[in-house]
């Protein structure tokens, strides 16, 4: 997916980083809903497409490549707040924002 399009995606949770838990999961749906409909298919470890992917972890997913691309563009504060928001989107929905977190 585009870098540009992902980050509009990802726009009601970016725009919710200081709002409360309820907006947080708002926003999560919406960015969830946006990717769906964008036909977005999340992957397990296999390179497959993964059964059963809730709406937090295709956002979480969506998140952590957003932080990748912005990584490779040297913007290191958007890099940190996807991933932290991806940390919190995943204690919300009581699962570690990264697989190989899991793994230990």
């Amino acid at each position: 997916m585009n870098p540009r399009l992902l980050a509009e995606v990802l726009e009601p949770v970016l725009n919710a980083a200081e709002e409360d838990d309820v907006a947080m999961l708002e926003a999560v749906n919406l960015s969830a809903e946006a990717l769906a409909a964008l036909g977005a298919v999340i992957l397990d470890r296999d390179g497959q497409p993964a059964d059963g992917v809730t709406d937090e972890r295709a956002v979480v997913a969506a998140l952590n490549t957003h932080a990748h691309t912005m990584m490779q563009s040297g913007r290191l504060d958007d890099v940190v707040e996807a991933l932290q928001l991806a940390e919190r989107i995943g204690r919300l929905a009581q699962f570690p924002h990264h697989p190989r977190m899991s793994d230990g």
